[in-house]
């Protein structure tokens, strides 16, 4: 089970932290489907109010702008989530496959701040994200068919974020076993790897459950 951590990914008070997927899954990428309803750039939330206020204030702003929701995939794996319009089947002769015509978004997991529903609609669910280039705060917004599957949409992510810190993990022990014996052969004293995983980018201090 994942140990305690001062980040609070996700925000699921129904999940009792039992695993949904098996971690080799997240290799692959588990998919999801719903409908994206649309992103606005947000300030680094602070709160949990702040950021149910962005994603009903996105909601607001694109059904009163009459923009259709879109129907995507969203592909939940070690890379992040990748989002995907769904597009309408075509014979097998005119199929072409270009994926950056359909790829809506793609955030790598340790770019992921917050996954969260709305507590007035379990369907609507959103992600921040911060830019990789602008560092700016992007809230994402979806809709699913229903409850059930967006607070598995959200458990997946949250998941995701535990097989990744684990791996992360790994390789930083790996490389301080590696380090260790190329140390030993000169005398000098072990390095000090830099660990990636929760520190730097990821979530808010831990108002509910911790992940």
């Amino acid at each position: 089970m994942p140990g305690k951590s001062r980040y609070n990914l996700v925000d699921d008070r129904h999940d009792l932290r039992v695993p949904l997927h098996n971690e080799d899954a997240f290799q692959h990428g588990i998919c999801f489907e719903a409908k994206y309803i649309g992103s606005l750039d947000v300030p680094r939330p602070n709160s949990r109010v702040e950021i149910v206020t962005a994603m009903r204030r996105i909601r607001y702003e694109f059904k009163a702008k009459n923009i259709k929701k879109k129907k995507v995939s969203l592909l939940v794996s070690v890379d992040g989530v990748k989002v995907l319009l769904k597009k309408k089947k075509k014979k097998k002769k005119e199929w072409t496959w270009d994926e950056s015509k359909i790829l809506v978004m793609q955030d790598p997991i340790y770019r992921i701040f917050y996954v969260s529903h709305d507590s007035q609609d379990l369907k609507i669910f959103s992600y921040i994200a911060r830019d990789g280039s602008s560092n700016v705060f992007r809230c994402n917004v979806f809709k699913s068919k229903k409850k059930s599957q967006a607070m598995s949409i959200v458990r997946t992510v949250g998941q995701a974020f535990e097989v990744c810190h684990k791996l992360s993990l790994q390789h930083t022990q790996q490389d301080a076993d590696g380090q260790e014996d190329g140390d030993s052969e000169d005398m000098g004293g072990p390095g000090t790897p830099q660990q990636a995983g929760r520190g730097s980018v990821l979530g808010t201090p831990a108002e509910g459950r911790p992940w």
